[in-house]
């Protein structure tokens, strides 16, 4: 009995640890790293736009898939569209960071004060 017993304690981990490994986030991040990165490294116009295109495009796909979009995204899309000038555009994606994420309106409305909106 104290065998079965062991063994089936066994498998049992083994199932939860398979399936803890296998946890959907349920986002959808695409390239986001690969693009942050590549700005990072090289900031440049070039890998800037490519950034904010990745941006729009996690944005679409989550919203394609009727899923949030992930935290953060619509307001680093803001910042990084203030920073091109795009401010309507820009207070649009903080907005939607707020009704997304509603805990996140004091950082919100700090960063537009910070950028003087």
């Amino acid at each position: 009995m104290k065998r079965f017993f062991r063994v089936s304690l066994s498998f049992l981990i083994i199932l939860i640890s398979v399936s803890c490994a296998n946890v959907n986030t349920g986002y959808f991040w695409e390239n986001y790293s690969q693009t942050l990165y590549a700005y990072k490294k090289d900031p440049s116009d070039k890998t800037l736009n490519n950034h904010i295109a990745e941006l729009r495009k996690i944005i679409i796909r989550n919203d394609s898939k009727g899923l949030r979009t992930p935290p953060g995204i619509h307001a680093e899309l803001g910042y990084r569209l203030a920073e091109l000038d795009e401010k309507e555009e820009a207070l649009n994606e903080f907005e939607n960071e707020k009704i997304d994420y509603p805990e996140s309106i004091t950082f919100i409305d700090r960063i537009k004060k910070l950028l003087g909106f």
